[in-house]
Parts: C-alpha cells; sequence; structure tokens
C-alpha cells in the first residue's frame, strides 16, 4: 500500500499541492523501505561498536562493519540522480557539487591515498542518506519508530551497567587500514570516569540514548516516553556529555511544555508553529564559534572559572588551528575549504596526520573541508525551517543547532546522518519552479 502525505503528517490538515505532487514524483512507498535499512543499519552499528568490534572478529566477519557504508554509497547515487538530476533541486545540485570538488581538493591537498580518499568519502556519505528524506519521514513504518526506540533502550542500559560490569571491549583497540584506532577508550572528566556503554565511547552512548527518542517520540505513546525520562538522565549523567546533557534538558522541557499540553488539546498546527520558531531562532546559534575565535581568540578563560578550560581550549587552539595553517600554507584553502577529509579522521590516513586536532563543531568543521559554497548550503539549510511540515525534523533542527556546538557529528555516522535527516526538506523546492517564476516576473515587468 503506497505511503499518502497525510499519513507522513498527521497533523497537517491538507498537504501543499507541491508537496504532494514531491511525494508522488519521488515514490515514497519504494524508496523510504531502503533508506529507512540503511539509516537502521548504522544506527545498530554506533549503538552497539564496542560489542560488534569486539565479537566480528572473533568469527571472522571483520569486513562485516563496514557493510552500512557501501550501502550509503548507493544513496549517494541515488540522491545524485533523483534529487539533483530529476528533481533539479538548486540546493541538491550545489550540494553534489561541493562534495565532489572538496573530494578532488583534499586529494590534492592532503597528498592523500586511496584508503584516505575512500575514507572521505565514508565520512559524508551518510550525510547524504539523512538528506534523502527530504519529504519524507522515518516514522512512515510503525516497525521502525519501535525499532529507533529500542535503540535507545539498549543504549541506556548499556550506559547504566557501565559502572557494575567490566566490559570486554573497555581498552580495546582495532587496526583499520594500517591506522590503530581506540575503541572503549578510557576518559576521565572532573576525576569521574566517562562510561560508553555498549557504543565504547561516552559521546556515542549518550547520543545514541536521546536523539533516538527524539525521532520518534510523536509515534510512541507517551508513557513509554516518560516511562524512558529517568533512565535517560541518569545515562546521560554517567556519560558526562555536557551537550547531551543540555540538549535532554531541552528536550524534555519542550516535552513537558509544548508537546504533551499540545496532544491534550488537540493542537497540531499551533505546536507545529511553535517549533517552528524554535527551529528558526537556533541558528542564531551557527555563528558562535566564529564569533567567539573573533572576539575572545587568546583570552584566558579559566580565569573567570576554570570550567571553561574546555571552551578555551577550542577558542585559542582547536577550532583556530585549520585557519592558522591554511593562511600560513594554502591561503586558498579559506575559501575553497582544504577539502573532504581535512581535519577530520580521514586526514589520519595521510602524511599530514600530525596536524588532527579536534574541531569539536559541525559547522566550523564542514566549512573546513568545503568552504565558501557551504555558507550557501547554511542558507538552504535554514529555508528548511520553513519548507518542513514535520515535527521532529523541526524538533530536531532546534536541538542539533545546540548539540553542534561543541560535537563535530563527523565521528558516529548516526549524527551525520541524522543532522541531514534534519534538514532534509530544504530540497521540497527545485529549480524548475524558480525558472517559471522568474519567467513569470519578467513577463509582468
Amino acid at each position: 500500500m503506497a505511503t499518502t502525505i497525510d499519513s507522513q503528517f498527521p497533523d497537517m490538515p491538507s498537504a501543499p499541492t507541491g508537496l504532494r505532487r514531491w511525494v508522488r514524483d519521488v515514490d515514497v512507498d519504494r524508496a523510504v523501505l531502503p533508506l529507512t535499512i540503511v539509516f537502521l543499519t548504522y544506527g545498530t552499528r554506533d549503538a552497539l561498536t564496542g560489542v560488534f568490534r569486539y565479537w566480528l572478529p572473533k568469527f571472522h566477519l571483520a569486513g562485516a562493519w563496514f557493510v552500512p557504508d557501501f550501502m550509503s554509497f548507493l544513496v549517494v547515487a541515488y540522491f545524485v540522480w533523483v534529487l539533483a538530476i530529476r528533481r533539479q533541486s538548486a540546493w541538491a545540485i550545489l550540494f553534489s557539487i561541493s562534495v565532489f570538488v572538496s573530494a578532488i581538493l583534499g586529494w590534492i591537498f592532503m597528498a592523500s591515498s586511496a584508503v584516505a580518499l575512500l575514507s572521505s568519502v565514508k565520512l559524508m556519505s551518510p550525510m547524504f542518506v539523512g538528506l534523502a528524506f527530504a519529504g519524507r519521514s522515518i516514522a512512515d513504518r510503525k516497525w521502525a519508530c519501535y525499532f529507533m526506540f529500542m535503540l535507545a533502550v539498549v543504549s541506556t542500559v548499556g550506559l547504566l551497567c557501565s559502572p557494575l560490569f567490566d566490559y570486554p571491549w573497555v581498552g580495546m583497540a582495532v587496526e583499520t587500514f594500517g591506522q590503530t584506532k581506540a575503541v572503549g577508550r578510557v576518559w576521565w572528566s572532573g576525576g569521574a570516569i566517562r562510561y560508553g556503554g555498549f557504543a565504547g565511547d561516552s559521546t556515542m552512548a549518550a547520543y545514541m540514548c536521546l536523539f533516538p527518542l527524539v525521532i520518534v517520540h510523536r509515534h510512541i505513546s507517551p508513557k513509554l516516553v516518560l516511562l524512558m525520562a529517568g533512565p535517560v538522565g541518569l545515562a546521560l549523567h554517567l556519560s558526562t556529555s555536557k551537550t547531551a546533557i543540555g540538549c535532554g534538558v531541552l528536550f524534555a522541557a519542550y516535552y513537558l511544555f509544548v508537546v504533551l499540553p499540545g496532544l491534550r488539546k488537540d493542537d497540531g498546527d499551533r505546536r507545529r508553529e511553535l517549533t517552528r520558531l524554535f527551529a528558526k531562532w537556533s541558528f542564531v546559534l551557527v555563528p558562535v564559534p566564529f564569533i567567539l575565535m573573533l572576539a575572545l581568540g587568546g583570552t584566558d578563560l579559566t580565569k573567570i572559572d576554570p570550567m571553561l578550560f574546555s571552551m578555551q581550549d577550542r577558542i585559542n587552539n582547536t577550532w583556530t588551528f585549520p585557519f592558522t595553517y591554511l593562511g600560513q600554507n594554502f591561503p586558498i584553502g579559506l575559501i575553497t575549504g582544504c577539502g573532504l577529509g581535512c581535519f577530520t579522521y580521514p586526514m589520519e590516513y595521510t602524511q599530514l596526520a600530525y596536524l588532527m586536532v579536534p574541531v569539536d563543531n559541525f559547522y566550523v568543521a564542514t566549512y573546513v573541508m568545503l568552504g565558501v559554497p557551504f555558507i550557501l548550503f547554511v542558507i538552504g539549510m535554514f529555508t528548511a525551517t520553513i519548507k518542513s511540515m514535520d515535527n521532529e525534523k523541526l524538533t530536531l533542527m532546534a536541538l542539533l543547532n545546540v548539540y553542534v556546538i561543541t560535537v563535530q557529528c563527523y565521528g558516529p555516522s548516526t549524527a551525520t546522518i541524522v543532522m541531514g535527516y534534519a534538514f532534509s526538506d530544504m530540497f521540497l523546492n527545485h529549480t524548475r519552479q524558480w525558472k517559471r517564476r522568474h519567467r513569470a516576473g519578467s513577463a509582468a515587468g
């Protein structure tokens, strides 16, 4: 049975004609299923990274780790063909060309090997998976909603049990294409251990506790959401991920004061418009790291509060270093970017690995790779706050713009997918519509 636009957006009394045409043209029912499978496969891998990294080699299945990545390469081709070529979406064309040019530029800048190039494509391909959900929701299928909910449950249980059990993957390292990577890294914060649960990494584990729940919060029983509140809160506390904890508090406030009252009053339109307002205003946070670098660069923030050391390090070192290096050694890169994979994990496979710093901000890291074209793409991302009729996507936009202030979102692939998923409705218009409007305006003139 074909998926209808009304089933996608139950709060919307009547979908706009253009949006209905989009859904019919792209054939939602056939497209959503494979995209959902790729999405959930990545989610499962990220929620259980430690488990898979530990057990797969024991069954001589280590190569199975890369199955989601090869699936995402097919989605890249699908995205380019459907959204950039068939639909002629201006933003899809811009993004596809930017990534292609950036891949070549990164190859040149880093003098990289085939492995580094493949890793760079692997870095960005999950973004295409999320963006390919334009006009669609992963909640179209009930089983997918409950699968996402179970990922949050499993991740929460993994973190809650961390203080009680010594997971065998803690301290484990694996070798990938000649590079040794830690799986169950042991981190400390303020003298307390940062538990990583089944994911093996505290930031990833915290993310998988919270954001799958955000994605499906309106499609599962409010009782289940409220039942998860306490365990998720405790799990986030054990992870000591301050950004995830902050986003968790914001989501809890939103759910209690916007979602639940809205369900009782059946005022879906009002709730959506209020969520849309939050999403729009969240974009004031996008330039924050750039403003901080300009305004507070070189300032010792620890004199104000020792807790600000982490932010001071980002402002003075990790955020600033790529720009300083490019300014001295590759000035054109300040405009063009230094290419796909630079100053992110693919750089570890090149001769410039010694320059690696954790650029812990999505917008800074992506600008460093893609350059000025990414600024144009951010404008496109903002248009998603106007076009989207999906409450979950609007909620994600608001929370993610908070979350990515101190998180790169290019480590766990699910974080990259969700970033694309949240803003995917930016592609609902295409250049042919703009051309018709332009011709109509010219004729009227």
